[in-house]
């Protein structure tokens, strides 16, 4: 069954990642922009991992009261019985928890990522081939304008004055939406005057 695309506001989540080598190190890069506090635990952990800024550490096996407080686990030993005891009392306690390489005992799983800015997509196959959901990514990404940041940073910044300008729901919706495709095919912000044009125009 296909997985649902939620997008979930990490910012101030404690994720739990137990494991410490490349896998971890993968899972630790793909989250370390996202505003989380992350917590990795394994007797091993990699210099590249203890490199990384604000992310904590520590050398030692997992104990199962690590999990209680986490709002995110990621299993990445490589010894399936105690990735699988992780899950197992993740799913007691209601945690979520992915199980690297393991679909079935997976209740979230990574997809393939793009991030620009204030810009994020993400695409899967739902596990059938990672390969597709990485070359659909690339393709997707070689198509989004090099200044995609600074047309999301305007277009969020004329939000609050063009509520208060329009006051109609629908005619604001337009505007909103208008001024997105505008400023997409001209690759640029608006100048104050086309916003003028745009409203008036509606």
């Amino acid at each position: 069954m296909a997985y649902f695309p939620f997008f979930f506001e990490l910012r101030n989540k404690q994720i739990l990642i137990i494991g410490g080598g490349k896998v971890a190190l993968e899972k630790v890069e793909r989250l370390k922009d996202f505003g989380a506090f992350i917590h990795v635990i394994a007797p091993d952990i990699l210099l590249e991992i203890k490199k990384i800024e604000n992310i904590s550490f520590e050398n030692r096996k997992y104990a199962p009261g690590d999990i209680l407080g986490a709002d995110f686990v990621i299993a990445a030993t490589d010894i399936e019985e105690v990735n699988e005891e992780i899950c197992e009392l993740c799913r007691e306690n209601r945690i979520p928890i992915n199980v690297v390489d393991d679909k079935d005992k997976c209740d979230f799983i990574f997809p393939s990522v793009v991030k620009r800015g204030e810009l994020v997509a993400g695409i899967t196959s739902s596990g059938a081939s990672p390969q597709v959901a990485i070359r659909l990514r690339k393709e997707f990404e070689n198509l989004i304008p090099d200044n995609i940041e600074d047309i999301l940073d305007y277009l969020g910044s004329i939000r609050e004055d063009i509520k208060k300008s329009v006051p109609d729901a629908k005619k604001r919706h337009k505007v909103f939406k208008l001024a997105a495709d505008v400023a997409l095919e001209k690759g640029r912000a608006l100048t104050k005057e086309e916003i003028k044009e745009i409203v008036n125009e509606l």
